[in-house]
């Protein structure tokens, strides 16, 4: 198999999810990496360096450095610092959804808590990098992390829907979850900027706020309401 030989490099230690932390460096790396490995370096390498500068502001020789390997080597893995960057919010977005899941116990309030927790954590640990994604001027901005985004939200609907027992939810509920998604995008994108609330009281109304939603659309459509009423009864929120 081929590997790369690097002089003197630092390795980025992955993380699983779960955890909630920027990467960091990991002592030095093996001086042979498969590509595979040598991939996933650069991409961490890329990630630590978001935590510390404006993604837009790093750029190829950035990464070279911290990784302690040369241009050609970059280029052996990615056509250009958009590529990288592209890839870098990829991993992101896989490890937010693999963190983002509905715990066995406690009521529907409880879980949605627990889940939305998990949720501003993962934003506070990649902030630079969510900003970007969400940021819709921003210069990395492609159908691609349009896509990226696009996967979270879906996820976290297809939560929603299993917690629901149903395959499907009704047209107003669904607008009403999707509306609530990007609440609570907006409101996080604002709060990291200006930190003006305590994270817990944060949580618990982006909490309340699903819940008062859901009540609502209930009381406008049926078919939502039968499908809900499980939920807002457990929560003690029924209308």
């Amino acid at each position: 198999m081929h590997t790369d030989v690097v002089h003197n490099e630092q390795s980025m230690t992955p993380h699983p999810a779960g955890s909630a932390r920027h990467p960091q460096a990991g002592g030095r790396s093996p001086r042979r990496m498969t590509p595979a490995r040598r991939r996933e370096h650069l991409i961490n390498t890329a990630l630590r360096l978001y935590s510390q500068q404006s993604l837009e502001d790093v750029s190829i020789d950035d990464i070279v450095t911290t990784a302690d390997v040369s241009r050609a080597l970059f280029y052996r893995y990615f056509t250009n610092i958009r590529d990288v960057h592209v890839a870098a919010l990829s991993t992101v977005v896989d490890e937010l959804i693999g963190r983002l899941t509905l715990p066995p116990d406690g009521d529907f309030r409880q879980q949605l808590h627990h889940t939305l927790a998990e949720f501003v954590t993962f934003v506070e640990t990649y902030a630079t990098s969510y900003t970007a994604l969400l940021r819709s001027g921003s210069t990395i901005a492609t159908s691609t992390t349009d896509t990226l985004v696009d996967r979270v939200r879906d996820h976290v609907v297809d939560l929603f829907r299993e917690r629901l027992g149903h395959s499907s939810s009704s047209p107003m509920l669904e607008r009403t979850l999707r509306g609530w998604i990007a609440v609570v995008e907006t409101t996080l994108l604002s709060w990291l900027q200006h930190t003006d609330l305590p994270r817990e009281q944060l949580e618990t109304w982006l909490t309340d706020q699903l819940l008062a939603m859901i009540t609502t659309t209930a009381q406008h459509d049926p078919t939502a309401a039968e499908q809900i009423r499980h939920l807002l009864a457990e929560s003690g929120d029924e209308p």
